[in-house]
């Protein structure tokens, strides 16, 4: 079993992230799906693929356990195999440093990530709230038109009623003008009447006086 401290980019503090999630070797993030690792804190999609690519060239490059006859090769041919071993070992950091270098450009490359998601969540909230604060605003604004027709309306109604009130008024009082005149006129020509009716008399009196005479 590889150790967790082999991946490259696997420190302390992400060892014990690993372990407490179960992920206690290499090979056991070696079979593990992005989607698993993302679970582990300070780990993200592109740098769970890292990983995995990291613990799968870790337990590649560590040598097989339990095969002595492996073991004991070397040492009977040392100097056949002593330049390969020399090859595997300056191929080793190679390895991990181009594991390295990649891990490095992932984190930066998901931390850019971040930032971007955060920064279009931040104008998605500003946008949203503006709409919003314009809604109210027009909603605000149709309102107080409204206010505003239905008062004028009011105005209105009660101006006509006015005028109305003030015209049946006018109508009313000149009929009551038009019976005075009507009145006034009959009354004289009831005292013309009467005084012709009085002057008949006096005439009358006076032709029988007269006669008499």
């Amino acid at each position: 079993m590889t150790v967790v401290t082999n991946v490259k980019g696997v420190g302390e503090a992400l060892k014990k992230a690993l372990a407490a999630n179960g992920f206690k070797t290499a090979e056991a993030i070696a079979k593990a799906s992005p989607a698993d690792l993302v679970k582990v804190p300070r780990v993200g999609e592109s740098r769970a693929a890292v990983l995995i690519e990291a613990a799968k060239a870790a337990i590649a490059a560590t040598p097989p356990a339990g095969k002595p006859g492996a073991r004991k090769a070397p040492a009977r041919k040392p100097a056949v195999r002593k330049p390969t071993a020399a090859k595997q070992a300056a191929r080793k950091p190679a390895a991990r440093k181009a594991t390295a270098r990649k891990t490095v450009a992932a984190a930066a490359a998901e931390k850019r990530a971040e930032e971007a998601a955060l920064k279009a969540a931040e104008e998605k909230a500003a946008a949203e709230k503006a709409e919003a604060a314009a809604k109210k605003k027009a909603k605000a604004k149709a309102k107080a038109e409204k206010a505003a027709k239905k008062r004028k309306e009011m105005e209105a109604a009660f101006s006509k009623a006015k005028d109305k009130v003030k015209a049946k008024s006018k109508k009313d009082k000149k009929p009551k003008t038009d019976d005075k005149k009507k009145d006034a006129k009959k009354g004289k020509k009831d005292a013309k009447k009467a005084e012709k009716k009085s002057d008949k008399k006096k005439n009358r009196k006076k032709d029988k006086k007269k006669a008499k005479k």
